[in-house]
């Protein structure tokens, strides 16, 4: 009897708890639409907001179409609280300006899929953007529910209310061909006097190709690479705008500020034809050659495809330089 008595009161207090943590948060909520109200009043007194709840001003309304649901936005932003404490910017110098700045952010235009499903921009965005056409300037407020909630965020508190600062660069419908324009300025520009076709070989764009001197006291040279072989090098992997995103090598880490004093600078160990890496380093490595230093470009279709990763936008192509060492298995002889 006791023992049911004690669970009735456990029962009692954990309703009691639930009900309790329910209205923080309504109020937490409550408190911060009393204030982004009052932030309106005073700031645009004559703005309307949209059914959601979305304030809009267009500065500067571009001459392009609206983006539809499948396009691809690009886009710069610098993000605030109603404090106008910039918590994530594309700018390096606004980045700077607020004491953000970080070695490990990429500050370049946003690459995004509009009304994506599975990945979607915050419901502030992908409404404000349905609202311009390319090549528009925009500011959006907006509050929780339309960004961010209850959950933290480059140390945003929750239930705040945000302000976006967009410049809708272009919109994109074929981001395969946008791809392709990226690889083509590339090469263009970096390599003026190359004939591009000519650069491809099963899909990679090789760009550098260089054997390494190698000592007549030296007994390994340099051999082709196949199917089987496992083969050590070092590399230094970049988007076409040149940021680094990762190396294994340390005087590239050094040099380009990255270091870190946590993680090794060893060669890694590819087996060609085989699984680990992305299909790139494959596709690259049966065409090259050991003791050797390479540049090419991997089309995403070989690389991180549209999904892309954390730090690399969806149909990016990147730039591998490779330093090739040497095979670490025994390649058999013709002859036996």
């Amino acid at each position: 009897m006791i023992r049911k008595n004690i669970f009735t009161l456990f029962a009692i207090f954990g309703i009691l708890s639930f009900f309790s943590c329910e209205k923080e948060v309504d109020e937490s909520e409550a408190d911060e639409l009393l204030r982004l109200q009052a932030y309106m009043s005073i700031h645009y007194p004559d703005l309307t907001p949209t059914p959601s709840g979305l304030y809009y001003i267009i500065y500067e309304q571009g001459s392009g179409e609206f983006p539809v649901a499948g396009n691809y936005l690009l886009f710069d932003f610098t993000a605030s609280n109603l404090d106008d404490n910039v918590f994530e910017t594309t700018s390096k110098t606004t980045a700077f300006l607020h004491d953000i700045y970080s070695k490990k952010v990429h500050y370049a235009p946003k690459f995004y899929k509009h009304k994506e499903a599975t990945a979607p921009m915050i419901k502030g965005l992908t409404e404000g953007f349905s609202l311009l056409r390319e090549g528009s300037k925009a500011r959006f407020i907006m509050p929780s529910k339309l960004a961010y909630g209850s959950y933290r965020y480059n140390g945003l508190y929750p239930y705040s209310s945000v302000i976006y600062d967009v410049d809708l660069k272009r919109i994109i419908a074929d981001p395969e061909a946008y791809e392709l324009e990226l690889i083509t300025t590339y090469i263009t520009e970096n390599y003026p006097d190359s004939i591009i076709e000519n650069l491809l070989v099963d899909g990679i764009y090789i760009l550098e190709n260089t054997l390494d001197e190698i000592d007549e006291e030296e007994e390994e040279l340099s051999e082709p690479i196949v199917d089987g072989d496992v083969v050590e090098l070092y590399y230094a992997g970049r988007l076409v705008d040149n940021w680094l995103f990762d190396t294994n090598d340390k005087a590239v880490a050094e040099e380009n500020e990255t270091y870190d004093s946590s993680r090794k600078y060893d060669p890694i160990e590819v087996t060609v034809g085989g699984t680990g890496f992305i299909e790139g380093f494959n596709l690259a490595l049966k065409n090259l050659s050991t003791r050797s230093t390479v540049k090419v470009i991997i089309p995403s279709e070989f690389a991180y495809g549209i999904a892309g990763t954390e730090s690399i936008p969806p149909y990016a192509p990147l730039i591998f330089e490779l330093r090739i060492l040497g095979k670490t298995n025994e390649t058999p002889d013709p002859a036996e």
